[in-house]
């Protein structure tokens, strides 16, 4: 399973009025040198939590994969693309780059999708898109032509009981299954922590999890690098 360290819960510490520290590429450089296999960064171009020169400066430091967030429009790809990204994850349009994001819906967003997909792909940019563990999203994706899906774990990490958290580990599992049927990358990601993740990373089908906060609240107290370093050992026990 390759895990991909979500930057922006780091830059948001940052003071909006002078956002010089803490800096996201040196920690994006960090969690690399700890083990994370991709930097996941999201941007707008009116985003001050991560601007241009945040992105100019994680792609040159890490030497590994960068793969952008972004909201599905089409306007966003040709700016998107001069970063070189290995990858792109679409959110809904919506997203303003501090907010939580939202997944996207394939059965609205079918025509964006395919005409933003093909625009990336072009570009040999890889596309995947946050859905829900739902069959006919994950069916919509497929035919939109993308990559992978990023499956949205949310339900799973806000379940109240053990057994809540049980049945939306289920529909995460039967959308993992699907999605790899689809032929579909499959990842994971919102809301995972250390006390979660390890269920999710048992389902045979997930091939990446995406990690932020979680990571970055643990950092406070121990650094980056163990904070990083503890949760792939989490997830690598269940693999």
């Amino acid at each position: 399973m390759r895990f991909g360290f979500y930057i922006n819960p780091a830059a948001r510490l940052r003071d909006p009025e002078k956002p010089i520290t803490p800096e996201p590429a040196v920690i994006a450089s960090l969690a690399i040198s700890a083990g994370a296999d991709m930097i996941v960064a999201g941007w707008i171009p009116s985003g001050w939590q991560i601007g241009e020169r945040e992105l100019r400066l994680t792609s040159e430091l890490i030497h590994s994969d960068l793969v952008i967030l972004t909201p599905l429009k089409q306007e966003l790809v040709e700016q998107t693309v001069k970063f070189r990204p290995h990858s792109v994850i679409l959110v809904a349009s919506g997203w303003d780059g501090t907010r939580d994001f939202r997944h996207v819906q394939p059965e609205v967003d079918a025509e964006d999708l395919s005409s933003v997909s093909a625009a990336y792909r072009a570009a040999g940019v890889g596309v995947s898109a946050l859905v829900e563990p739902d069959m006919n999203a994950l069916k919509n994706i497929a035919r939109c032509g993308l990559n992978g899906v990023v499956i949205d774990a949310s339900e799973y990490a806000a379940a109240g009981t053990d057994e809540e958290a049980e049945a939306a580990l289920h529909r995460l599992e039967d959308a993992a299954l699907a999605s790899h049927k689809f032929g579909l990358i499959t990842g994971a990601g919102h809301g995972l922590d250390y006390n979660n993740v390890a269920p999710l990373a048992a389902i045979k089908y997930f091939e990446e999890v995406y990690i932020g906060r979680a990571i970055v609240a643990r950092a406070l107290l121990h650094g980056i690098e163990r904070a990083v370093t503890e949760m792939i050992s989490t997830f690598n026990r269940y693999k």
